[in-house]
């Protein structure tokens, strides 16, 4: 059995790593922060503790046998359970999702609680450096990469056989990418409502194509998003 000492050493650890990911996460506003990531990684290591302890409780006849237990076992009850709590910090909106880095360092809070509570402090403490590295230093390489972003607009148009080549022609001659289209005719009003995905490299719509929309008479009103 551990000594009240170990158990001790080997909580606080835990409490620390989780911590310093969650702070991380808490100055990015994240719903997920600090006392989060400090409860997922004490949570872990209070159970590594308890199934490493249950290979020192003696069974049988005046308790001559050890049990046989697998503490593996029990860890991946938590590697899998922690998936419900990251799933819950992944949120999709404006076909958009964010919450992502923050579930994965719900899982990694978790392995290092796992990690302290074996007593590795080595491996969690590694861990943990290594997470904030990747979370701090690696921001800015993330932002330098060239990356394609999705936009969708949605143009009011008033109904005209050519409106949709219009304003695909619009588009290529811009050259922004049309990944698909929609379009609406409300026969009453003579409106066309268009949905256009558009995939463009640089994070700012061509001003030349946004001049085009809105010179174009035919077209009532733009959003996008």
């Amino acid at each position: 059995m551990f000594t009240s000492e170990v158990i001790i050493c080997r909580l606080l650890f835990a409490c620390l790593c989780g911590a310093m990911i969650g702070i991380e996460r808490e100055k990015h506003g994240r719903p997920a922060g600090l006392r989060t990531h400090l409860l997922v990684s004490l949570g872990a290591a209070t159970i590594m503790i308890i199934s490493l302890s249950l290979l020192a409780l003696p069974v049988g006849e005046a308790g001559r046998e050890m049990a046989r237990v697998d503490p593996g076992r029990i860890a991946a009850q938590v590697v899998a359970g922690i998936g419900f709590l990251g799933a819950g910090a992944i949120i999709q909106a404006r076909r958009m999702i964010s919450g992502l880095t923050t579930a994965a360092c719900l899982w990694v809070a978790a392995s290092i609680g796992l990690a302290a509570g074996m007593g590795s402090f080595l491996l969690a403490g590694a861990v943990t450096m290594l997470s904030l590295i990747s979370l701090y230093l690696l921001k800015w390489l993330e932002h330098a990469l060239p990356k394609d972003r999705y936009h969708l607009f949605v143009l009011k148009c008033h109904y005209h056989p050519q409106m949709l080549s219009r304003v695909e022609k619009m588009a290529l001659d811009n050259k922004v990418k049309i990944i698909s289209y929609g379009f609406t005719h409300d026969k009453e009003k003579e409106l066309l409502l268009i949905n256009l995905e558009v995939r463009l490299t640089d994070s700012r719509i061509p001003q030349g194509l946004m001049d085009r929309f809105t010179n174009e008479p035919g077209i009532l009103t733009i959003t996008w998003r």
